[in-house]
């Protein structure tokens, strides 16, 4: 049966990874940012398996909606360089056509005081999906170093993140796989979503390393007090004398 002392080195150790996990999780907060394409501005396929955005007055996209203090919506931004982002090799299940995309750039979103969220864009993949007479596409990106100096809340909140991903989402009408648009190109308006979130794993291993820590910590001390509060058995010894039997106790 666990003893008093065993049941409150398990309690210590759920009460500090679970307050642990609390602070970590008031630290950092998701922020999803809504965008679109500017009046003008498309996504452009070449004939050679490469895209572009196109820009206007040297912006692409515009904040439509935030789930945070919304500060960010209007704002406009642009990656740089724009492209040419090249195509891989196409996979075919059934409807469905993907490929791996090769490419890199770096995300600017300008607040009101003309300062820029940066990051590093990598892109991960697009993919068709044909149904009926509209394809819609989807094309998945990495966002990694993200710096920012301003004062923006919503801007702040995707940097305090850290990382997030970016899904841009456009149609074609009439359908095209994505094996006609590599080859034979065309374009389209388009829109997505950047979403930030802290990853999980880095605070759930600080916690646990600091809890567990605390919990075996807690089981040496457990073990030192075990050791000396230890009985002392006596143990008698039966000695013959001459004047006939002793009894005698030692505690060695």
């Amino acid at each position: 049966m666990m003893t008093s002392h065993a049941r409150w080195a398990v309690f210590r150790f759920f009460t500090i990874t679970g307050f642990l996990l609390l602070s970590l999780s008031f630290q950092a907060k998701a922020i999803t940012l809504n965008f679109q394409g500017l009046n003008g501005t498309v996504i452009s396929f070449g004939t050679n398996s490469t895209f572009g955005f196109t820009s206007t007055n040297g912006y692409q996209f515009s904040i439509s909606s935030s789930d945070g203090v919304q500060d960010s919506v209007g704002l406009n931004g642009y990656v740089s360089p724009s492209g040419p982002f090249v195509i891989g090799t196409i996979q075919t299940f059934g409807s469905t056509e993907t490929a791996p995309v090769t490419g890199s750039s770096t995300l600017h979103i300008t607040d009101t005081n003309a300062l820029d969220l940066t990051g590093s864009i990598e892109w991960d993949t697009i993919t068709t999906v044909s149904g009926g007479a509209v394809t819609e596409i989807t094309g998945e990106l990495n966002l990694t170093a993200i710096a920012y100096s301003g004062a923006n809340s919503d801007l702040n909140a995707l940097k305090a993140a850290g990382a997030a991903t970016d899904d841009i989402t456009l149609h074609f009408s009439p359908a095209e796989t994505l094996t006609q648009l590599a080859s034979g190109g065309g374009q389209t308006a388009y829109s997505g979503t950047i979403f930030a979130v802290p990853e999980p794993g880095t605070w759930m291993l600080v916690a646990m390393g600091t809890s567990l820590g605390a919990f075996f910590r807690g089981r040496k001390q457990l073990r030192r007090q075990g050791d000396f509060s230890k009985k002392v058995e006596p143990t008698v010894r039966i000695e013959l004398t001459t004047y006939g039997l002793r009894n005698r106790c030692s505690t060695s």
